[in-house]
């Protein structure tokens, strides 16, 4: 299969005026939020006219209403039905109500139903509702698989993290490489100046597991391979952090049955503030997920400092780029020893510290900004 076009660095970039779903990073910020929140505040960096599109009716959060230096935000709180009317009507549509743009990206899953004015972009993180049974309802699937195919015939081009993920838009929405382009996400640098924490601990050592609870982030095999290593390790707990996403009984019936529940954690929802402290202060990061798109907290685990357990499949694998631990995510004995080899082996430990670190420093949003504007002018063009 032809891989999807990779972008080479820009030359000075040309001004031309962008419009992007802001969405995103103005809900609670889980991957795709800081995604939008990272690149937006790049872009806006350096030097494009970025139109930030914010009208929602819940979720809006006042701390989050402020554009990046540089970009504009349109931020209204209105009830959603009354937006699609107007779009429906066509009194109205996301570029128009940015101010008019030539090109605008969808950040997310949620295209108006009428094509825009501006050439289109869509971001596809993943394709996980169409490649993994059970990951969603089928309520869900229905919902996200005409997204998609809506998308498939009128957007002008697909931005993917991985070459994974691009290969899925051929393979399933039948999009061409010419539409198809491969941009990794970045790491915001302030996972690399984490303070150190101070020599006595306030809590017990941990493992981190980190996402939002759902079927894919294999949360019921993480608990059953903490369970396998928690008699060996008395003081050691799991935490489980993320918010409550969809389908995880599995997970409530996984740790009421766990024999070391008390020793397990579910804080919900990290806000970015806490974010780095939770991971610096792990004995390692606990990411054995059964499908993504990307993977941005491996990248996130390894700037904080701290050794990364993660999926030995595609694209958890070239993320992790040789600077993790990998284990089979569908077979509990694989990640238990997995984690007890991290916990125990104090010269892997250090190696991955200092590896992962190095290779977490190769993946900038400035970098992802640069490359995402190249498209943008190819779509423009």
């Amino acid at each position: 299969m032809p891989s999807a076009q990779r972008i080479s660095p820009p030359g000075a970039p040309e001004r031309l005026r962008v419009g992007m779903d802001y969405r995103p990073a103005m809900r609670t910020r889980t991957g795709i939020g800081r995604y939008v929140a990272g690149l937006s505040r790049a872009l806006a960096a350096n030097g494009c006219d970025l139109r930030l599109y914010g009208v929602f009716f819940r979720g809006n959060r006042p701390e989050r209403r402020e554009a990046p230096p540089g970009a504009r935000l349109v931020s209204w709180k209105v009830p959603a039905r009354l937006v699609n009317w107007l779009y429906l009507m066509r009194v109205c549509n996301m570029d128009g109500i940015v101010g008019g743009c030539s090109v605008f990206h969808h950040t997310d899953f949620q295209i108006p139903e009428r094509p825009l004015r501006a050439r289109e972009v869509l971001s596809v993180h993943d394709l996980t509702f169409m490649r993994m049974a059970g990951s969603h309802s089928q309520r869900a699937r229905r919902a996200l698989t005409r997204v998609v195919y809506k998308a498939a015939r009128r957007c002008d081009a697909f931005l993917c993290p991985s070459e994974a993920s691009a290969q899925d838009c051929a393979e399933h929405l039948g999009v061409g490489e010419e539409r198809t382009f491969v941009v990794p996400h970045g790491v915001d640098q302030h996972f690399f100046s984490i303070p150190a924490r101070e020599a006595e601990r306030s809590r017990p050592p941990y493992l981190l597991a980190l996402g939002t609870i759902e079927p894919r982030k294999n949360v019921p095999r993480i608990v059953a391979a903490f369970n396998r290593i928690a008699e060996r390790h008395p003081g050691l707990e799991l935490v489980i952090a993320g918010r409550w996403g969809w389908l995880y009984e599995d997970v409530e019936r996984a740790v009421r049955a766990s024999p070391a529940r008390a020793r397990i954690k579910l804080p919900g929802f990290v806000p970015e503030q806490q974010l780095g402290p939770l991971l610096r202060d792990a004995e390692m990061l606990l990411y054995p997920s059964l499908m993504e798109g990307f993977g941005l907290p491996i990248l996130e685990g390894m700037a904080a400092g701290r050794p990364v357990l993660t999926s030995d499949r595609e694209p958890l694998r070239s993320v992790a780029g040789g600077a993790a631990r990998l284990v089979d995510p569908e077979d509990v004995e694989s990640i238990a020893d997995g984690m007890q080899q991290l916990l125990c082996d104090e010269e892997l430990r250090s190696d991955l510290i200092r590896r992962g670190r190095e290779h977490a420093r190769r993946f900038s949003w400035e970098a992802c900004a640069a490359q995402t504007q190249r498209v943008y002018e190819a779509v423009a063009r």
